[in-house]
């Protein structure tokens, strides 16, 4: 009985330092709670195994836990590729409606060297890279396709003009933050 004890006090403080090791390698704490979580249900079945053991019913302890554990990583496995298969998603659509709107334009007879677009909330925001400075004419077909075609109203676009007539990944207009901070790089 006293080596039985022995082990399991051995156990809790071995346990007790590996607990707050791995909290902290958890990066950022995003996952501290699931983790604390986690090694809170490990303590109490460590505290109640020697309970359990007098009784026979450790290994029904044992089995019940390790089915939750199952159940509860199936889901989680579940929910990032729920993410993971909304996120490619999301960025096919976008590359699909930037080439649409590429083509669309070029059959109105606007040359656009590239474009970007990027999908927030639900929200479209655009980027157009001409080679020249548009005219009054040239932004107004701009405007009217868009509109017509997309849906996308003034103001969830933008005009940059490309200089050399290339949208440079690393100039300040495909960087994102200095052309209205979408987030994506002007280069598809």
């Amino acid at each position: 009985m006293k080596e039985e004890l022995y082990t399991w006090i051995k156990n809790l403080a071995v346990f007790y330092i590996l607990f707050t090791a791995i909290l902290h390698l958890v990066p950022n704490g995003k996952y501290e709670r699931y983790v604390r979580f986690f090694m809170g249900l490990l303590l109490i079945f460590m505290l109640s195994s020697p309970v359990f053991s007098l009784f026979g019913k450790s290994g029904e302890l044992m089995e019940s836990f390790q089915e939750n554990y199952k159940e509860e990583a199936a889901v989680r496995e579940r929910k990032e590729l729920e993410n993971l298969q909304e996120f490619y998603l999301e960025k096919g659509y976008e590359w699909e409606s930037r080439e649409k709107i590429m083509e669309k334009l070029k059959e109105s007879g606007i040359e656009l060297t590239d474009a970007a677009v990027n999908i927030e909330g639900g929200e479209f925001h655009v980027i157009l890279y001409l080679k020249e400075e548009p005219d009054k004419e040239e932004e107004r077909r701009i405007a009217d396709e868009l509109e017509a075609a997309f849906g996308i109203k003034e103001g969830q676009y933008q005009i940059q003009i490309s200089e050399d007539g290339l949208a440079a990944v690393g100039d300040a207009a495909s960087g994102g933050a200095a052309s209205g901070g979408f987030g994506t790089a002007g280069v598809g």
